[in-house]
């Protein structure tokens, strides 16, 4: 299926839909400039002074054993301040604020779809604004991360670390409780930049997978695999008329991000 044709069907999907739940990956943000899994393993293979994979990258031992290098490798991943929401991110939060997008459950911890005003998150590994010392727990500004080198706590001198490392990528039960509620509950699931598929669908709910260099997906009722995302969601932002789109009466999506 050609990517123009994609986009038109999974436009008519959109608008037939009343309550549409995105599961997204990383490559919903690498339009953002956040690399994936597979970008991420490529920096680090090229890196000279690191001989690990991502999974030693995020070990937490390793963080607090040489948090010098833990950042320098942080700050060139999964750390990007400096990036911004693309067509993905802006799309479905225009969904959600018309009453049309129950919510977003994500695998990623860029932060990028509150940045978008999504209001309903689900993140199941929290975010990269989330984080505390490695020794005595305290919180810690995301902001720091940006201006010192290795951010220290301020009560102990522990060194400060993302809790999604600390926490050895274990998700939050409670974040997977309310992704899961929220799948279950959803007329459409938009699976983006992930080859994964939710479980827990609704029986009667249509699935649309847009993921690059995916192949077939059983069950799936339209299926992209030759473009990126950041491409069909800005060709959808260009050309779905969201106007005609009328919002769904009684919705006030609610600020569920936060745990």
């Amino acid at each position: 299926m050609s990517a123009s044709r994609f986009v038109d069907e999974l436009a008519g999907l959109i608008a037939a839909s009343h309550r549409i739940v995105a599961f997204t990956g990383a490559g919903a943000s690498t339009g953002s400039g956040v690399p994936d899994l597979a970008g991420t393993n490529q920096i680090l293979r090229a890196d000279r002074g690191f001989s690990g994979s991502v999974f030693s990258l995020l070990d937490p031992g390793m963080a607090q054993r040489n948090p010098s290098e833990f950042y320098r490798l942080y700050r060139r991943t999964f750390f990007q301040p400096q990036a911004v929401p693309n067509a993905t991110h802006r799309v479905l939060a225009e969904l959600e604020r018309l009453g049309r997008l129950i919510g977003v459950v994500t695998m990623n911890v860029d932060f990028l779809h509150q940045e978008a005003g999504q209001r309903t998150v689900a993140e199941y590994w929290g975010d990269v604004r989330d984080n505390r010392c490695a020794s005595c727990g305290a919180r810690c500004d995301w902001r720091r991360l940006v201006h010192e080198e290795v951010p220290r706590c301020q009560s102990c001198g522990g060194v400060m670390l993302p809790d999604f490392v600390l926490r050895s990528l274990a998700p939050y039960p409670d974040q997977m409780r309310r992704g899961r509620q929220m799948l279950a509950n959803g007329d459409l699931a938009l699976v983006v930049g992930t080859r994964q598929i939710p479980e827990g669908l609704r029986r009667d709910a249509r699935l649309a997978v847009v993921c690059q260099g995916v192949g077939d997906v059983r069950g799936a009722d339209l299926v992209c695999g030759d473009e990126p995302a950041e491409d069909v969601f800005a060709a959808l932002e260009r050309d779905l008329p969201f106007s005609l789109l009328n919002p769904v009466a009684g919705s006030s999506p609610s600020d569920s991000h936060q745990r």
